[in-house]
């Protein structure tokens, strides 16, 4: 075997220029699809990040008076994970203080359980902070002193617009701290596999009656940008699948060129090697070993290509790769068994081939 892939070297070695644009395909195929893969996932990645900080499957209702009673009877629902008021907002100077009910804060994974004096702070405005630190804030009744409960980091790319340091603190806390207990719109989040539009006329009603008859709730806003944000999470994911097919009949395509290049571009040496005495199995394996050795050196440079242009694709684009190690190896070993498997008919020909016909056609 040893004597096979050394011929086949020197078969490689001594005709270059035949060998360097199957190369090519090779790189560029596997370089492709390192590169789709890694955007694809880090884009779905960031993509699904995105959805869960904006909140999926939200909807928002609105009613005259809305208070933390009504937080209660809403998260009490099977099928609601958390309840928010999106007023619970107040700006004092540079800082933007949020209430968030214990649900709410445990669904951010952070700490839920808030008393009166601690807060929560992001951890990228206040990189200083640690928890169990005593931090003074400025208020609409002055400076107060907090402790910090736990840090954490905003990923919603909506709050990330907004301008304040980001402050946390309990729904209740934020009544006692502002003095406002009364809100106009309120938002529940449903769980990700339950149908809002089936749902929401029955939350409308029960919500309703189990407020028993204060001022009626009306429904403000529905998940459609959740459901066309899941829809572009398909279609990403839909092109660059297809993306990852072309680029691995790409590879294997260049692969099987340079064998059945070989075969028609050197019946010369063909001959040659069956007049010495090589065996038609041999001269099968020889021509094999030649896409092999052009797929090994092809995908390992595509490979280390891939992985650069991702990362300047990052730059450029703004989507940072995301490399499945696993999955990336799947991919390769299906892309280097499709180029060497559709070659085997274009190298066992070579094989056959007599040695009077091979020379014949020289």
């Amino acid at each position: 075997m040893k004597m096979i892939f050394w011929l086949a070297y020197k078969m490689l070695l001594g005709n270059l220029k035949r060998a360097i644009f199957p190369f090519l395909g090779v790189v560029g195929g596997i370089s492709a699809l390192v590169l789709s893969l890694a955007l694809g996932d880090g884009g779905e990645r960031m993509i699904t990040t995105n959805l869960m900080a904006i909140g999926n499957n939200r909807i928002m209702l609105g009613g005259d008076e809305l208070s933390k009673r009504d937080i209660q009877i809403l998260e009490n629902y099977p099928f609601v994970d958390y309840v928010f008021f999106p007023e619970a907002r107040k700006y004092d100077g540079n800082n933007v203080f949020r209430g968030y009910s214990k649900k709410a804060l445990m669904a951010m994974g952070i700490n839920s359980n808030l008393g009166n004096m601690e807060v929560i702070l992001d951890k990228n405005q206040f990189p200083d902070a640690n928890i169990g630190d005593k931090i003074e804030l400025i208020t609409e009744t002055g400076r107060k002193k907090f402790i910090v409960a736990d840090l954490y980091e905003e990923k919603n790319p909506f709050e990330l617009t907004r301008q304040g340091n980001r402050i946390i603190v309990s729904q209740d806390y934020f009544g006692k701290l502002f003095g406002i207990y009364r809100f106009k719109e309120i938002v529940v989040s449903l769980f990700p596999n339950e149908d809002s539009e089936e749902l929401i006329p029955i939350i409308l009603q029960k919500f309703n009656n189990d407020r028993r008859g204060i001022n009626q709730v009306r429904l403000l806003e529905t998940p459609e940008v959740y459901k066309r944000i899941i829809k572009i999470q398909k279609m990403v994911r839909n092109t660059l699948g297809a993306l990852a097919f072309i680029s691995i009949c790409l590879g294997g395509f260049g692969i099987m060129n340079l064998i059945a290049g070989g075969v028609k571009a050197r019946t010369v040496h063909i001959g040659i090697l069956r007049a010495i005495g090589l065996s038609k199995e041999n001269v099968t394996k020889v021509f094999l070993a030649e896409g092999i050795i052009i797929a090994i050196s092809g995908t390992i440079c595509g490979l280390l290509l891939g992985i650069i242009c991702s990362f300047i694709a990052e730059k450029i684009i703004m989507i940072p790769p995301m490399f499945k190690v696993i999955k990336i190896i799947i991919y390769l070993i299906i892309a280097l068994t499709f180029g060497i498997g559709i070659g085997i008919f274009p190298a066992k020909k070579a094989g056959e081939m007599s040695i009077t016909e091979a020379l014949r056609e020289n």
